[in-house]
């Protein structure tokens, strides 16, 4: 051992932390540079991750792209072929459940008249959206036809249960644990248990058309209950089967306009037939008449039947409402006051059989007006009673004066309980030469012109009067003429129907 003097040993201990200083650089280096290679590690991993999420979003979107891809291809042919909304729907219904890989679907329509959702197609055992009452729980769905039936039958409002909600939030839903939300309407029957479903809503713009639904999968790959991916695809899918959807229903409701007008003017051609072709020829009057439907078909009638050589059955009716169910009212009318006209000499006893005939067709909230009247040429009278219709408008040749005749009376249908014929009031009218007796429905006195206005009764009266001198002919087509002038060719909001019957 070498021993060296003090200062010579002062020399030796910088040397030493030299060294521990030099040591501890050399480990800061080598921790930084584990650090640095971990960084990177990590950075390389992260990016390794990120890649594999792109390469499943990439295979994602093209594995939807297929799917629309095909949906719309097979989607144009079918329209190419004529397809109709329910093999649309069907057709949506099964990409729906063939893109999921779902046990079962539906496609759930919106009435917006009607304000609730019924499902339109089925496919699987899809579980009904509402409870299932008990009288058909104890029957129990035999069969998948039978299960398809009730979950057809229900009627689902805005905000009930979950479909309702879709339909009204118009936002998507995806359930992964069905069993144990309350969303959902669970069943007794194993077989209709919800555990698993996506709903979408079928929206054409701010629409909502309906709401298309799957449930519980069918073939699991990784997982038994649907997720993102399947809330993706489905939700792509329901874009393109809106704008389908939307399209193919007016196709369906021009096609139904199409054939509708074309009954309509079958109809409008089988209603012409029933009212006279012309007015008969009889002594010592003029008769004519004209009806003017305010549509295709109309709730107004007119007739004259013949009774002997100087009688003549005269009628005008008015039905509430328009188009078919008054034009079917009217039919009844009609045959009912031919049957009875020629067994009766008395205008209370044929309304009051008609009264009879009509009722147990008519609906509660129709009513119709009817004037009947007998003209008896030889004696030169016109009897008539008035079951709740316009008032007849009698112009005297003799003194220009226009009297209104409105004997009491009530119309067919407002009392179905007592008898009409004690609420009619009969009245004759003795007819000088030169007068005038006009018979209308309201469709004359209540038409509109551009301001609102009503033709009225008042330039009814005035019309007449202006042109008495005139042939019946004349004078009706003056009353229309008139008519035209006033409303400025604004089509008839109701029908309108004139008589008109000069004394000679």
């Amino acid at each position: 051992m070498i021993f060296k003097a003090p200062h010579e040993a002062v020399t030796f201990l910088p040397a030493l932390g030299t060294v521990a200083i030099e040591s501890e650089i050399l480990a800061s280096i080598v921790l930084l540079s584990i650090a640095i290679l971990a960084l990177q590690a990590w950075k390389l991993t992260e990016r390794k991750r990120r890649n594999r999420e792109l390469v499943k979003k990439v295979e994602l979107l093209n594995k939807s792209r297929k799917y629309i891809l095909d949906f719309l291809h097979d989607l144009g042919e079918a329209f190419t072929e004529g397809i109709n909304l329910d093999e649309l729907l069907y057709m949506i219904a099964n990409f729906s459940v063939t893109t999921t890989q779902a046990a079962a679907g539906a496609v759930f329509l919106f009435d917006k008249e009607k304000q609730y959702l019924q499902a339109e197609v089925v496919i699987g055992p899809f579980p009904p959206a509402l409870p299932i009452p008990e009288t058909v729980k104890a029957q129990s769905p035999a069969s998948e036809t039978s299960l398809e039936q009730l979950v057809k039958s229900q009627r689902v409002r805005l905000r009930e249960g979950i479909i309702g909600e879709v339909a009204r939030s118009g936002k998507p839903v995806l359930i992964q644990d069905g069993l144990r939300d309350p969303r959902l309407v669970q069943h007794e029957i194993p077989e209709l248990q919800t555990r698993t479903a996506i709903f979408i809503p079928l929206k054409f713009k701010d629409e909502v058309l309906g709401v298309m639904a799957v449930v519980n999968k069918e073939k699991a790959e990784a997982a038994d209950y649907f997720n993102a991916n399947d809330l993706f695809l489905l939700d792509s899918l329901a874009d393109h089967a809106a704008i389908s959807l939307y399209n193919a229903t007016l196709y369906t409701l021009e096609a139904q306009q199409k054939q509708l007008d074309s009954d309509l003017r079958v109809a409008s051609e089988i209603q012409k037939m029933l009212l006279p072709g012309h007015a008969p020829s009889v002594k010592n009057f003029q008769i004519e008449g004209y009806n003017l439907p305010a549509r295709h078909v109309g709730g107004d009638y007119y007739d004259f039947l013949p009774l002997n050589d100087s009688r003549v059955g005269i009628v005008i009716a008015d039905v509430s409402g328009k188009a078919i169910p008054s034009a079917l009212v009217m039919t009844i009318c009609r045959s009912a006051i031919r049957a009875q006209a020629r067994l009766s000499e008395s205008p209370t006893e044929v309304l009051q059989h008609v009264h009879e005939s009509v009722i147990p067709d008519l609906r509660e909230d129709m009513f119709v007006t009817i004037l009947y009247g007998i003209l008896d040429t030889n004696n030169r009278t016109f009897t008539f009673v008035r079951a709740g219709h316009d008032p007849v408008l009698w112009y005297h040749a003799n003194t220009g004066v226009m009297d209104v005749i409105a004997p009491k009376g009530m119309a067919v249908g407002m009392d179905r309980i007592h008898r009409l014929d004690e609420r009619l009031e009969e009245c004759k009218l003795p007819l000088l030469p030169g007068d005038i007796i006009t018979l209308y429905t309201d469709g004359i006195t209540e038409a509109l012109n551009g301001e609102d206005e009503e033709f009225g009764r008042d330039r009814l009266i005035n019309t007449i009067k202006n042109v008495a001198h005139e042939n019946a002919d004349k004078i009706l087509q003056s009353i229309f003429e008139r008519l035209r002038q006033f409303t400025a060719d604004i089509p008839p909001h109701d029908d309108r129907t004139l008589i008109v019957i000069k004394a000679g």
